[in-house]
C-alpha cells in the first residue's frame, strides 16, 4: 500500500491563510456577536407588538397618502429595521459602529427594496442599473436649475427615513432603555405626512399617541420589576396589571383631552411662530417641490395660499369661505402673484427685489381705483390689485426684477394690514386689438431671458402644436388670440384636478393625454406655447371677479373664485391679460380694425363689468365648483350602492382577535404557577372583573362563603378550589395529585358560571357612564 504524503502548503496559501484569519479576527472585533442569553426585546413579549405597531404606522401612513406608486416595500423596510436594531442592540458594539453598522446595511435594503419594488419584469440587476440611471438624471435635472420629474429619489428618501425611525429607535431602546429616540422621530415624521396629505390621517395620530403613552407605562412597569428584583420585594401577582390597566385609562383620557380642550391660546403661540419662519418656509417649500416634482400625491398644505412656486397637478382644496370684499367701480381680476420660471413641473417667481415704487408705462391704459377688505390672513404680506399697480395707501413695497416697469408681487411691509383694508391704484389696459397688432416686437434681453426660457426637457410636440396652431398668423397678438381660441375650444375645464405621470411634463400630459384639468393646465400650458413662439408670457394666479353684492354694491370674493390666467409682454404696453381657460368669459377687447373707429378708454375694459352688457361672465362657473349637485350626486350613489359585508367582517373580526388576545392575557398571568395557584387566582380575578372584589383580610373559607353567598351557582366550585389550597398550604403532606385535578374540575366549572356575569357588569358600566 502506498503512503499519504503530507501536501506542504505554498508561501501563497499560507498568506491567504493569515489574510482570512486577520479579516475574521477584525470583523469579530469591530462586529462582535451578540450574547444569546442578552438577545431580549426590552419590555417583554406584551411591548414588542405595541413598539412593532408604533414604528409600523409611519410606513403605512405613507402608502394611504398615496404620494408614490411603490409603497409597499416601506413596511418590510421597517420591519427589517427593528429586527437590526434588536440585533445589534443588544451586542457590546460601540455606538459609533453601530450607527456605521445600520447606516450600510440601511443603505443596501434601501436600494436593493426600491429596486424591486419598480413595475416590470426585469432582473434585480437590470432594476439595479435602472436605479442608478433615474437617480443620475434627477441630480442632472437638479443641478441644473430644473424640475426633477422622476420620483425615484423621492422613493429613496421616504425609505431612508422609515429605515432610520424604525433602526435608530430600536437601537436605542436596546442600548439604553429609552424609548424617546423612535417617538420623536417616528412622530415628527408622521406629523408632517399627516399634515401634507389630501387624504384625512388622523386616526394615524390618535392610534400612534395612544401606542405612544402604553408603550411608556409598559416600559415604566418593567423599569419598576427590575428595581422590586433589586431589592428582593415580591408583588401581588396582579401589580402590573393593574399600572398597566392605569396607565391605559389615563392614556385615553389624554387623548380625549388633546382633541376636545380649547385651542385658543396654542393657535395663537403658534400663529405668531409662523409669520417669523413663513418666508424661509415658503423658500424651502418652493426648492422642495422643485426637487420632487414628479411626486403624485398631492398637499393639502397649500389651499390658497399664494407663494413664490406652484406645483403643476396639485389640489388646491379649496373651501366656500369668504376671503375679500372689493369696492371697485367695475370688476376685474385680482391678482395676487406671478411666476416666469417654468422648472418642467412646477413655476416659481425669480423676480423678488423689493423696491418702493415701478414705473408703469402709462399708454393704452387708464387708472383704476380698488379698496379691498381682506377677511382672510395672507402670507408674506401679500396684497391684491387689478393687472398692473402704481401706488396703495399703507407702507408697501413692489416684488419686481432688473425691469423696473412692472411688479410681480406687492407686499405690506408691515404683514398685519395686508390682512386689513387698503386700496390699491391701477393701470389696467384699455389697448384694443388693432393697436396691439401693429405694436413694436422689440424685446429687452432681460424680458426674453426671464420670459422666454423653456426646460430642456420640454417634449418637441409641445413646441410643434403651438407652430402649428399660430402658422397662418402674422403678429404676436393674433398668435396669442389663436393659442387662447384653440385652449378654449379643444379642451375642456374639470374641477378635480389629476397629476401627471412620472417622469411626464404636466403641459405635455395635458395638450395630448388629459384635456381636461383645472385652470393652471390652461394658463401654464398657454404660457409655454406663446414661449415657443418668441413671445414672452408668464402665469398669473389670484381670483375672479367674484360676486357682486346688489345691496352694499361690492364684489364679494371666495376661495372658490381663486384662479390662474396668462399675460403676455408687449412693448411699450406692458402686460396684456388673457383668459384660456372656458370656464371663464375671454378679456373683451376691442378691434379698431373692424369698427372703423378710434379706441374710447371706457369701451375697453377687459374685465367683468356687471354694468356693461357685452361683457357676460359665468359666476356659477368659479374655480372648484361642480355642475353638479353634491346632495344629489351623492344620494344617488348611496341609492346604487350595494351592501358590502366587508366592513362588518372586519368589526367582528377585530372584536374576536381582541377577545382573544384578553384570554391569552388572563393564561398568561399565571403562568408557571402550580395547578391550585393557578386556580385560586383565576377564580379571584374573574370573580374581581364580574363585580366581586375580595377583601384582603379574608381568609380562604371566607372569601369562598361570601362569593358562593353572592352567586349560589358558584358556591360549590369555590369551595372545592378553596379546601385544596387550604389542603396544599397549611398540611404537612400538601396537596395529592386527586386535589390539583379537583381544583383544575373547579375552576372549569366555576369559569362558566362567572363569564356569564361578565356582560351584564359591562352593561351596567356603560349605562353608569351614560347616567
Amino acid at each position: 500500500m502506498r503512503k499519504s504524503v503530507a501536501v506542504q502548503p505554498t508561501r501563497v496559501d499560507a498568506a491567504i491563510e493569515q489574510a482570512r484569519a486577520w479579516t475574521m479576527r477584525t470583523l469579530r472585533s469591530l462586529f462582535p456577536r451578540p450574547a444569546r442569553r442578552r438577545l431580549r426585546f426590552r419590555g417583554g413579549w406584551f411591548a414588542l407588538p405595541i413598539y412593532v405597531l408604533l414604528v409600523l404606522i409611519y410606513p403605512l401612513s405613507l402608502q394611504q397618502a398615496e404620494w408614490v406608486r411603490a409603497a409597499d416595500h416601506f413596511t418590510w423596510l421597517a420591519i427589517l429595521g427593528v429586527i437590526t436594531g434588536v440585533l445589534v442592540g443588544n451586542t457590546r458594539m460601540s455606538t459609533t459602529r453601530a450607527i456605521l453598522l445600520g447606516g450600510v446595511l440601511g443603505a443596501i435594503a434601501i436600494v436593493i427594496a426600491t429596486s424591486m419594488a419598480t413595475e416590470g419584469n426585469a432582473i434585480l440587476r437590470e432594476k439595479l442599473v435602472k436605479l442608478a440611471i433615474n437617480v443620475n438624471n434627477w441630480l442632472t435635472q437638479v443641478l441644473a436649475g430644473e424640475s426633477a420629474s422622476d420620483p425615484t429619489a423621492f422613493i429613496l428618501f421616504l425609505g431612508a427615513t422609515t429605515w432610520s425611525s424604525a433602526f435608530v429607535g430600536t437601537f436605542a431602546l436596546q442600548r439604553t432603555g429609552r424609548p424617546w429616540d423612535m417617538l420623536l422621530f417616528v412622530g415628527f415624521c408622521l406629523i408632517v405626512n399627516v399634515s401634507m396629505a389630501l387624504t384625512n390621517l388622523l386616526a394615524d395620530l390618535v392610534v400612534f399617541s395612544l401606542a405612544s403613552l402604553v408603550l411608556l407605562v409598559r416600559l415604566h412597569i418593567v423599569l419598576l420589576q427590575d428595581r422590586w428584583q433589586r431589592y428582593n420585594i415580591v408583588p401581588s401577582g396582579e401589580m402590573d396589571w393593574r399600572l398597566l390597566r392605569g396607565g391605559l385609562t389615563w392614556a385615553l383620557v389624554l387623548v380625549i383631552m388633546a382633541f376636545f380642550t380649547p385651542r385658543v391660546g396654542a393657535a395663537e403661540v403658534l400663529g405668531r411662530a409662523y409669520n417669523v419662519f413663513e418666508s424661509p418656509y415658503h423658500s424651502v417649500e418652493a426648492e422642495w417641490q422643485r426637487f420632487f416634482a414628479g411626486v403624485s400625491g398631492p398637499s393639502k398644505m397649500r389651499g390658497v395660499s399664494f407663494t413664490e412656486s406652484f406645483r403643476l397637478g396639485q389640489s388646491p382644496n379649496l373651501s366656500d369661505r369668504v376671503v375679500m370684499t372689493v369696492d371697485a367701480a367695475s370688476g376685474h381680476f385680482w391678482r395676487a402673484m406671478t411666476y416666469d420660471f417654468y422648472t418642467g413641473g412646477s413655476w416659481r417667481n425669480t423676480e423678488t427685489d423689493r423696491v418702493d415704487k415701478v414705473a408703469v408705462p402709462a399708454l393704452g391704459r387708464e387708472r383704476f381705483d380698488a379698496t379691498f377688505e381682506i377677511n382672510v390672513q395672507q402670507p408674506g404680506g401679500l396684497l391684491f390689485v387689478a393687472n398692473e399697480p402704481v401706488k396703495v395707501n399703507i407702507p408697501a413695497q413692489f416684488q419686481t426684477g432688473a425691469d423696473r416697469t412692472y411688479s410681480t408681487g406687492m407686499r405690506a411691509m408691515r404683514g398685519g394690514q395686508a390682512s386689513e383694508k387698503y386700496t390699491v391704484t391701477s393701470f389696467v389696459s384699455v389697448a384694443d386689438k388693432a393697436v396691439l397688432r401693429r405694436g413694436p416686437t422689440g424685446y429687452s434681453d432681460y424680458i426674453k431671458q426671464k420670459y422666454l426660457q423653456l426646460p430642456s426637457t420640454l417634449p418637441q410636440r409641445v413646441k410643434d402644436l403651438a407652430h402649428r396652431i399660430a402658422k397662418d398668423e402674422t403678429n404676436n397678438y393674433d398668435m396669442a388670440e389663436a393659442i387662447e381660441s384653440y385652449l378654449r375650444t379643444t379642451y375642456h375645464y374639470a374641477p378635480q384636478v389629476k397629476a401627471a405621470p412620472p417622469g411626464r411634463d404636466p403641459v405635455d400630459y395635458f395638450l395630448f393625454d388629459l384635456k381636461e384639468d383645472f385652470c393652471e393646465y390652461f394658463s401654464a400650458s398657454m404660457t409655454v406655447m406663446l414661449r415657443e413662439l418668441g413671445i414672452p408670457a408668464r402665469v398669473v394666479e389670484g381670483y375672479t371677479t367674484g360676486t357682486l353684492d346688489p345691496n352694499t354694491g361690492k364684489y364679494v370674493v371666495k376661495e372658490l373664485d381663486a384662479h390662474a390666467w396668462v399675460e403676455a409682454y408687449f412693448p411699450t404696453f406692458g402686460w396684456i391679460e388673457f383668459e384660456p381657460t372656458p370656464s371663464q368669459a375671454p378679456f373683451l377687447r376691442i378691434d379698431s380694425d373692424l369698427t372703423g373707429g378710434a379706441t374710447l378708454p371706457g369701451d375697453e375694459r377687459g374685465i367683468d363689468d356687471p354694468d356693461n352688457p357685452r361683457v357676460a361672465r359665468d359666476e356659477s362657473e368659479g374655480l372648484g365648483r361642480s355642475d353638479l349637485d353634491p346632495g344629489l350626486e351623492s344620494a344617488s350613489s348611496d341609492l346604487d350602492e350595494p351592501f358590502d359585508p366587508k366592513p362588518m367582517l372586519g368589526v367582528l373580526l377585530i372584536i374576536a382577535l381582541l377577545m382573544l388576545g384578553a384570554w391569552t392575557r388572563f393564561q398568561m398571568r399565571f403562568r408557571g404557577q402550580r395547578p391550585i395557584d393557578a386556580a385560586w387566582g383565576k377564580a379571584r380575578l374573574l370573580a374581581a372583573y364580574a363585580g366581586y372584589h375580595p377583601h384582603p383580610a379574608q381568609t380562604s373559607y371566607e372569601y369562598a362563603a361570601m362569593l358562593g353567598d353572592a352567586v349560589p351557582d358558584a358556591k360549590t366550585a369555590i369551595l372545592d378550589i378553596a379546601e385544596s389550597r387550604v389542603r396544599d398550604r397549611y398540611t404537612p403532606v400538601g396537596a395529592t395529585a386527586d386535589d390539583e385535578a379537583r381544583a383544575i374540575s373547579a375552576w372549569r366549572r366555576l369559569a362558566r358560571t362567572l363569564m356569564s356575569l361578565v356582560p351584564a357588569r359591562l352593561v351596567s358600566f356603560v349605562a353608569r357612564i351614560k347616567s
